[in-house]
């Protein structure tokens, strides 16, 4: 009889020990792929919330959010109205800052006028009005302090974390 290894023959052979070996190296794989998965978790967390100054929403801004790892870039939002804001930031601490001067009222200006030039009346009253519609006041502008508008001088931080999370930014006097 003619022998041959025992590696040989079990590759030959049907052996129930044969027929497992693709279904355990499956499962060292997922099993080690669920670990990875479980200890690296989220890195990016989904914040949403409102900006108030004086309990009451703040109508615009720019808001800047720096994280503190300097690796990751900053992220500006565009407030709602509603004082209201939803972005994706990277875990970890965050500094905040809001600008708002984009819609603080401009001063009414009138074109000048070459001296002793005559307009007839219905001109002049136009340019009257174009100019008080110029200065109106936006209804998306609040005055802030201005340490908030950037991020050295703010004093805005929170710590984001995994997932979705709330956060209320409530600017002081």
């Amino acid at each position: 009889m003619n022998r041959r290894s025992g590696w040989a023959w079990f590759c030959q052979h049907r052996h129930p020990l044969r027929e497992r070996i693709p279904l355990m190296k499956s499962m060292t794989f997922l099993l080690s792929l669920l670990v990875c998965i479980a200890g690296c978790g989220p890195r990016f967390g989904e914040v949403s919330g409102e900006v108030t100054y004086q309990g009451k929403p703040v109508p615009g801004g720019l808001l800047t959010f720096r994280p503190q790892d300097e690796s990751m870039n900053s992220v500006a939002y565009v407030l709602e109205r509603d004082g209201k804001f939803k972005v994706t930031l990277p875990v970890g601490e965050v500094r905040v800052s809001i600008d708002n001067r984009e819609f603080e009222p401009r001063p009414a200006t009138m074109p000048a006028l070459a001296p002793g030039l005559n307009l007839p009346p219905e001109v002049s009253k136009s340019m009257q009005e174009s100019s008080k519609e110029s200065s109106r006041v936006s209804d998306r502008w609040v005055k802030l302090p201005t340490r908030y508008y950037e991020l050295e001088t703010s004093d805005l931080k929170f710590e984001v974390k995994g997932g979705e999370q709330t956060q209320t930014i409530d600017l002081k006097q």
